[in-house]
């Protein structure tokens, strides 16, 4: 597969992921961004080593939860 298709799928369970936040813990979309993107967790996405891309929102989040 490659990388731009990888990255596509990241970019698809990131702003899902960001949505999901926003909704369940009451805050802006904006503030989920953030809180996101400033986390081992995105960085995690991104790295294709992982396959952490492969997984889903909601996979991504209990991944984020964890390790946050």
């Amino acid at each position: 597969m490659s990388i731009e298709l990888k990255k596509f799928c990241a970019d698809l369970i990131l702003t899902d992921a960001i949505m999901d936040m926003a909704a369940e813990k009451g805050i802006t979309w904006q503030e989920a961004r953030s809180r996101i993107i400033n986390s081992r967790a995105y960085t995690d996405l991104y790295d294709f080593e992982t396959g952490l891309w492969e997984n889903g929102p909601d996979y991504f989040r209990d991944y984020y939860s964890k390790i946050t």
